[in-house]
């Protein structure tokens, strides 16, 4: 009987500290790895990533991509900066993140990230061309709740539907909450995607900081937390983006140009004024042949009791002006895209206009708002969407695709 005892507890004190050892060895292991586009995204890439534990001689890795494993003896490894998060319950996390740059337009790369404790996995992504050439986009509006639960279908399907997609586009409210647990959420839901196909973001009203006064959140006056019009803490240390963009709004709006298109993200939450002077240089003095821009209020509201003029206000006049061609909104937890219009009413297909389109990737959803349907091509509630855009020389195309790959709404802009 003894001998039993003995044995059963050797057994137990070997699994437990494997467990253990497991376990601590995990805390070094790179966790929600992210690409971003950068301003140049031929020749440069941004890559976040962060452990539990600190972790020291972090950075990345990279190579050309190879048929096989050849590009093991010809990697280069490119430093990080680190920055320490207080992540809610989890207590203090490392955060990583750098831009690495020289790289070749076209060309596939791998990379991995990590430090003298752990590696990730070799992941590998394309660069973009220099000049004008077709490519694809997959944009997502809010996802926001329960992305675990429900958002992880969405871009599961996204990731089938569009796998040769450039890259993915967000118009805000990543997370309903700005808290760590919610952003763990979203990197689960999108698991290697993130790791594999750069994403930019434009921030939401949810993607702001909480209002806190001596060391409390602040309670607005139906007992919710209250907001500010900052970025929340959690939001550079998870992103690497631009920072071409208004002082002060770094990495919040910035702008890049993706073979042969402008793409401007916007922050709709503060300084407007401010953005649309910016703006109005980078439509002025734009190059390209298309103008796409992404941000969280819509002009013409199509969720519940809403009417947000303040994009609208600042905006529209810029708008018709430098004839942007496709306006990407979200908040309206709906799905609304207009006819081409100017000046807020509707033009024929053949006339200069820009076509507005709200939507909305999570499991919330509101009530249609019938204030502007008049100037809607086509409407939708109660749906799960994600958008795969495409430009190929004098052709813009937008699919809506439901969670289940059901294909929504369509439409081409010739120009």
């Amino acid at each position: 009987m003894m001998t039993k005892t003995l044995h059963a507890a050797f057994v137990f004190f070997l699994l437990s500290t494997s467990v253990l050892a497991q376990s601590a060895k995990d805390r070094y292991v790179p966790e929600r790895v992210i690409l971003n586009l950068t301003d140049k995204p031929a020749t440069s890439i941004a890559v976040t990533w962060r452990t539990v534990a600190e972790s020291s001689n972090q950075g990345v890795e990279f190579a050309e991509a190879t048929d096989g494993v050849q590009f093991e003896k010809l990697t280069t490894k490119h430093p990080a900066k680190r920055e320490r998060l207080e992540a809610d319950k989890q207590g203090t996390v490392f955060h990583f993140s750098t831009i690495v740059d020289g790289l070749k337009p076209g060309v596939q790369y791998v990379y991995r990230v990590g430090g003298d404790s752990a590696w990730s996995e070799w992941n590998q992504f394309t660069t973009a061309r220099e000049s004008a050439a077709p490519f694809k986009f997959v944009w997502f509006g809010d996802p926001q709740d329960d992305i675990k639960e429900h958002v992880s279908r969405v871009f599961q399907e996204a990731l089938k539907t569009a796998p040769d997609a450039s890259f993915w586009t967000f118009s805000g409210d990543m997370t309903s909450e700005p808290e760590d647990y919610r952003y763990g959420e979203l990197f689960y839901a999108a698991g290697f995607a993130f790791r594999m196909v750069p994403s930019v973001m434009a921030p939401g009203n949810h993607d702001m900081a909480y209002k806190v006064e001596n060391g409390k959140i602040v309670l607005d006056a139906r007992g919710r937390k209250d907001r500010v019009k900052s970025i929340s803490p959690m939001w550079r240390p998870h992103f690497t983006l631009p920072e071409n963009g208004v002082p002060g709004l770094e990495e919040t709006s910035y702008f890049f140009d993706y073979q042969g298109v402008r793409i401007i993200m916007i922050n709709s939450n503060d300084r407007l004024d401010d953005q649309a002077a910016w703006m109005e240089k980078l439509l002025s003095q734009n190059p390209n042949k298309w103008t796409i821009v992404t941000f969280h209020h819509p002009f013409y509201s199509f969720g519940r009791e809403r009417d947000e003029r303040s994009t609208r206000n600042a905006f529209m006049a810029l708008f018709d002006k430098y004839r942007v061609d496709l306006v990407l909104t979200g908040h309206d937890h709906t799905y609304a895209r207009s006819f081409k219009l100017k000046n807020g009413t509707v033009v024929a297909d053949n006339e200069q206009g820009t076509v507005y389109v709200v939507s909305s990737s999570g499991p919330k959803f509101y009530v249609a708002n019938p204030r502007y349907q008049s100037l809607m091509a086509k409407t939708g509630v109660d749906l799960s969407l994600f958008q795969v855009v495409s430009l190929d020389g004098n052709k813009l195309a937008l699919k809506a695709y439901t969670a289940t790959g059901a294909l929504f709404d369509s439409f081409e802009i010739a120009k």
